[in-house]
C-alpha cells in the first residue's frame, strides 16, 4: 500500500463523522447536528471569534487543533458533556480510537496528527485552552443563541450549564461574555431555567 492509499484510507474513514449525531441540534432545532457539522462549524467559530483570543494566539494552529478534535469520535462516538461520564474512561476510550484512526496514516504523517490531538487533550497551550472554551462555546450559540430553538433537554437550567461551560469559557473574558449574553437572552426568551 503506497502512502497516499494509506493517507486516502484515513481520509475516508473521516467521512463516517456526517453520520455521528450529537445531542444538540443544528440551529432551527429541525435535527441533530452530526460530529463533521459541528468540527467544520467550530473552526468557522476560530476565525470569526479570533479577536477574542489572548495575544500572540496561533489562530492557525486553533484551527488546526480545533480540525482534529472530534476526529476520535469516527471509532469513539460523541460523548455528550451532560453525562456524568467517568472521566479517565472517556479519556482510554478516546486514545484508544486515536490509536486506531491515527494507525491508518503513513509513519511521516501520524506524529503531526497525533500531536495535535494530544496537545488538544492536554490544554496546556493557549491555543489548545482557546480551541476548548470554542468547542465549548459553539453549543451554546446553537443552541441558545438569538435565532436557536432551545434544548429538548429540560433539566439543563443556567446552574448547570454555568457549572459545565464557565470553567472552560471563562478564562478568555470575551468568550464568556458572550455566554453570559446568550444564557439571559435564553432565559429571557423561556428557554432555560434558573435553577
Amino acid at each position: 500500500m503506497t502512502e497516499t492509499d494509506q493517507l486516502l484510507d484515513f481520509f475516508l474513514a473521516t467521512d463516517r463523522l456526517k453520520h455521528i449525531a450529537r445531542e444538540n441540534r443544528v440551529l432551527d432545532g429541525s435535527r441533530h447536528e452530526t460530529v463533521a457539522e459541528h468540527c467544520w462549524h467550530v473552526t468557522l467559530l476560530a476565525l470569526t471569534l479570533a479577536d477574542a483570543a489572548p495575544a500572540g494566539t496561533d489562530i492557525d494552529h486553533v484551527v488546526n487543533l480545533l480540525t482534529i478534535h472530534d476526529l476520535v469520535e469516527v471509532y469513539a462516538g460523541d460523548t455528550v458533556i451532560w453525562w456524568e461520564a467517568d472521566e479517565a474512561e472517556v479519556a482510554a476510550r478516546e486514545q484508544e480510537a486515536a490509536d486506531r484512526l491515527f494507525a491508518q496514516l503513513p509513519d511521516s504523517a501520524r506524529p503531526r496528527f497525533a500531536e495535535l490531538n494530544a496537545e488538544f487533550m492536554a490544554q496546556e497551550t493557549v491555543e489548545a485552552r482557546f480551541a476548548r472554551a470554542l468547542d465549548a462555546l459553539h453549543p451554546l450559540l446553537m443552541t441558545w443563541g438569538t435565532r436557536g430553538a432551545g434544548h429538548v433537554r429540560k433539566d439543563l437550567t443556567v446552574e448547570r450549564i454555568v457549572a459545565k461551560k464557565q470553567p472552560l469559557i471563562g478564562p478568555f473574558p470575551a468568550l464568556w461574555a458572550l455566554a453570559e449574553q446568550v444564557i439571559a437572552e435564553a432565559v429571557a426568551r423561556g428557554l432555560l431555567a434558573l435553577s
